[in-house]
């Protein structure tokens, strides 16, 4: 969970994944919250009111009522804010949209889970300079700086020699063709974008653009796909220890860990809230993955302690 402000008048977050939208569904009951969002603009016209297009607009509401829906929570509630005060809405809370929660609602929020950790190593690169950082927490942190003092050759090998030895995601990104000489070098998968220039304003240009939410996405996918192989290891090695589908009802005692399909999460909706008072681990992962195919025939699935 990404926080971007914390104040006695609430707290203002980035959702990241589908286990912090669980966590933030425990929790918004009553909740005073805001967000971005679209609102048909209603005009007066000849003493009638015309409902015209869809626009913009900061909209906050206290929810009264909830509902998981796939990959997203669904919250609706009358507005508090001065425009439409009083009317419903709806907001749709989702992965990497931020939200203000505010009043005393927002102190239930201690204990939030983790900002993500993902480094990407980033090179911006033309004929004179390629410029080294890395990328961590939505910031760039410098790395190093090679000069091609006119060497052309022996600056796309010394750049490449560089970027083989790193283990993480690359991104190589700039104006003209360096960057896709320098790729030809490395036998390694990297992400190639297209900048319009270098330096400071080549690395501002790259927050806007969609090529580090790709690689972070995929470092995501990465993760969740590791969660799923160490519960089929579970379900096949360790047979015992291993409860699924309507079984983990009656072992919620018993259960250390849990996995559960996102599109399943209203089914067992009383079975998670449970189990988290236990103090057990809970995982959601997107089953329109590939890789969670294994795993769907089982719903959901609890690792026991003993």
């Amino acid at each position: 969970m990404k926080i971007l402000k914390r104040d006695k008048e609430g707290i203002t977050i980035i959702p990241e994944n589908l286990n912090d939208l669980w966590f933030l569904y425990n929790r918004i009951d009553n909740s005073v919250i805001e967000q971005k969002t679209l609102r048909t603009k209603s005009i007066s016209r000849g003493g009638e009111i015309v409902k015209g297009k869809k626009v913009p607009q900061i909209v906050a509401i206290k929810i009264e009522k909830k509902k998981w829906e796939g990959n997203k929570i669904r919250v609706t509630g009358k507005i508090v804010s001065e425009t439409d005060k009083n009317k419903y809405h709806s907001l749709n809370l989702e992965i990497d949209k931020k939200l203000v929660i505010f009043t005393e609602n927002h102190f239930k929020l201690k204990d939030l889970p983790k900002e993500e950790n993902y480094e990407i190593l980033i090179c911006l690169i033309d004929k004179k300079l390629a410029d080294l950082r890395i990328y961590k927490f939505g910031k760039f942190k410098e790395i190093k700086k090679i000069n091609s003092k006119g060497r052309e050759n022996e600056f796309y090998k010394e750049v490449a020699n560089i970027l083989k030895k790193e283990k993480g995601k690359i991104l190589l990104a700039g104006p003209g063709n360096t960057k896709d000489k320098v790729a030809k070098l490395l036998n390694k998968e990297v992400v190639i974008d297209n900048l319009s220039s270098c330096g400071e304003k080549g690395f501002k240009e790259l927050l806007k653009r969609g090529s580090i939410r790709k690689i972070i996405e995929k470092l995501r996918d990465e993760q969740e796909e590791k969660t799923v192989k160490k519960f089929l290891v579970e379900i096949k090695k360790n047979q015992n220890k291993v409860c699924y589908g309507s079984a983990v009802e009656t072992q919620i005692e018993r259960i250390k860990e849990i996995l559960v399909l996102s599109s399943l999460v209203p089914k067992y909706e009383k079975i998670l809230f449970e189990a988290e008072k236990n103090g057990t681990k809970i995982n959601i992962v997107d089953d329109e993955k590939e890789y969670c195919r294994e795993i769907r025939v089982f719903e959901i699935v609890g690792i026991c302690w003993y």
